[in-house]
């Protein structure tokens, strides 16, 4: 996918809603904790949503919607976000679903006509 440049501002947050589960490590909670003011214990109570069998701890789980994203569509907890967050780029991954739905968003209405009208 390199090459397709996306403005991430101009997502409907696709990353945060429908990109799977968020794993925090122990560095990611303290870290996210202190961001926060929060002790581990209180942030593990209000924002561990999921425990695996192995015990990994999750913020996210699934296809639900990140917890921590706001309702202007950014991270609220950016500077302390988890290192999950900090390594995806939905256009350097192996399914690639979640940069072609941010593709598509970010294409203008006549160039999608343009190209439907060129699949007929």
């Amino acid at each position: 996918m390199t090459g397709h440049t996306l403005d991430c501002l101009k997502c409907p947050s696709l990353c945060c809603r429908m990109a799977g589960y968020v794993e925090v490590t122990r560095a990611d909670i303290r870290r996210l904790a202190k961001f926060l003011g929060l002790t581990v214990p209180e942030f593990e109570r209000r924002h561990i949503v999921e425990r695996t069998r192995k015990g990994a701890k999750r913020i996210k789980s699934g296809y639900d919607t990140c917890q921590f994203l706001g309702e202007d569509r950014m991270c609220t907890v950016y500077a302390g976000r988890p290192k999950d967050c900090r390594g995806y780029f939905c256009w350097d991954q192996a399914d690639t679903t979640v940069h072609e739905f941010a593709r598509f968003f970010q294409t203008a209405p006549g160039a999608l006509r343009a190209e439907e009208a060129k699949d007929r």
